[in-house]
């Protein structure tokens, strides 16, 4: 996967994605196909680690949720 960051390319290994999520996933919030700038790149991240924290919660509450049942 190539980013173009302040005029200049990078391109990153990120293993198999035969499924794509991990370019879909970055793709949701930055365009891959065009020059970023350092602030678009950073804002990227933080949405992305917002996205990943929420699920995190949803995930332990289901936990609990799955605790309290009883059978």
């Amino acid at each position: 996967m190539t980013f173009h960051i302040n005029h200049k390319a990078y391109t990153v290994d990120i293993g198999s994605d035969e499924d794509n999520k991990i370019h879909d996933g970055i793709s949701k919030f930055i365009n891959l196909n065009s020059n970023l700038d350092t602030s678009e790149l950073l804002l990227a991240y933080i949405k992305k680690t917002h996205e990943l924290v929420q699920l995190e919660n949803s995930l332990e509450d289901l936990s609990v949720k799955i605790d309290d049942i009883k059978i």
